[in-house]
């Protein structure tokens, strides 16, 4: 069964017209306008229907898509294609809110699937957060997008008895620690956090829009206020295609 063309989706023809400068530079041009016009996770036209619009050897179209790779811009999947990849964004060190850590990289932040109820803690719960066990918490679990791409899965849970109204006052796409320090003049400090690699369940999977089994970074965060007292315990998933992890190091002194 010969391959679909992959044909491209709203684009003049007269954009595959080869200009002036090197053929190669000029293909790479087009094909950089064409990701960042289309959507994250859009499959690219094949090598083959390029070289013809472009009227090029196909050697020529994968030495262009590859530089496209090397930038981080698209990501090949053997049998499958070539798919549009928005940049690797950095979870730093740095302690801030989701919604504020978009918003500094220019993009917009919103929330899907948002889900908020009162429950018992249970034994792992009343641990971090130092309730007792069966002490009501909220529960906050939403999924995080940004300029409407998902993210993000956050499950995180605070105390019911120092945060009463938190459920009553907050909606979908706020910042949890914006209403904190709006309604209950509460300020994060710091936080105790730990990453390691997950598999996303074919139900998270669907809910970050990734293919089933994809790999992910765990992220459990216990939030503290300015007084050392904890605030909220969290477990997030962060598509590991989207996300790397920096950390600085250093060697102990003397040695």
């Amino acid at each position: 069964m010969p391959r679909p063309r992959h044909e491209p989706n709203g684009v003049a023809p007269d954009v595959f017209t080869t200009g002036d400068g090197a053929k190669g530079a000029h293909i790479q041009e087009v094909l950089a306008t064409l990701v960042q016009q289309s959507r994250d996770g859009s499959l690219l036209p094949s090598e083959r229907v390029l070289a013809e619009r472009f009227g090029v050897a196909r050697m020529t179209v994968r030495g262009a898509i590859d530089e496209l790779e090397a930038r981080g811009m698209v990501r090949r999947v053997s049998g499958r294609g070539t798919f549009v990849q928005r940049p690797t964004l950095t979870h730093s060190e740095i302690f801030r809110s989701f919604s504020q850590d978009m918003r500094n990289r220019g993009m917009t932040p919103g929330s899907r699937s948002y889900r908020a109820r009162t429950r018992p803690a249970t034994r792992d719960i009343a641990e971090r957060l130092g309730v007792d066990v069966g002490a009501p918490v909220h529960s906050i679990e939403r999924v995080r997008t940004a300029d409407g791409t998902p993210m993000a899965l956050e499950r995180t849970n605070l105390p019911a008895a120092r945060f009463g109204t938190l459920l009553d006052v907050m909606n979908r796409d706020q910042s949890l620690y914006d209403v904190l320090a709006r309604v209950f003049g509460v300020r994060l400090e710091s936080a105790e956090q730990t990453v390691s690699i997950a598999r996303l369940s074919p139900a998270e999977a669907r809910r970050l829009e990734v293919p089933g089994y994809d790999p992910a970074f765990l992220v459990e965060r216990r939030a503290l206020d300015t007084m050392g007292n904890v605030v909220e315990f969290g477990r997030s998933l962060y598509r590991g295609d989207r996300y790397a992890i920096e950390m600085h190091v250093s060697r102990p002194a003397g040695g």
